[in-house]
This record gives C-alpha cells, structure tokens and sequence, in this order.
C-alpha cells in the first residue's frame, strides 16, 4: 500500500505494538495475505490525497482501466 501527501508511522504488525524506537516512517509497505498493520498518518497539507496499492493487477481491475477507476485505492479528503 502506498498513501500520497506524507509518511505514515508504523506502530503496531498483527495487534503487537512496535517500540518507539522502532517505529519507521514509510510511504509504502507490502501488505501480505492476513498481515495487518496500524499506522498514523498526518497528510503535509489539506488536499485529496490518494492512498493505493503498488500492484498493478490490485490497483486497477485486473489491469482493465475504467472510467473512474477501480481496485484497491481509496482517496482521503483532508480539510
């Protein structure tokens, strides 16, 4: 998953809290089958921001654009 307008921090894989020390600013991260990850994002400005997954086949409907797109992407309105 990748999100646009800023770094998110991961603080907790699968329900166990990370570390403070070890909590790392990313913009995207591999999401396995059954994984979970908690994170907190604060977007760098106001604005649509898109939050997406980096594969090509998840992204879009099985690599089929259409109109108004499609797959796992979200857009996050942030005022």
């Amino acid at each position: 998953m990748h999100i646009h307008g800023g770094p998110f921090k991961i603080i907790e894989t699968d329900g166990n809290p990370v570390p403070a020390v070890a909590q790392i600013e990313k913009d995207t991260i591999n999401v396995a089958p059954g994984e979970r990850y908690d994170v907190i994002w604060t977007a760098r400005e106001q604005g649509k921001w898109l939050l997406h997954c980096h594969i090509a086949h998840h992204a879009t409907n099985d690599n089929v654009e259409v109109e108004g797109g499609g797959g796992l992407t979200m857009i996050i309105n942030v005022t």
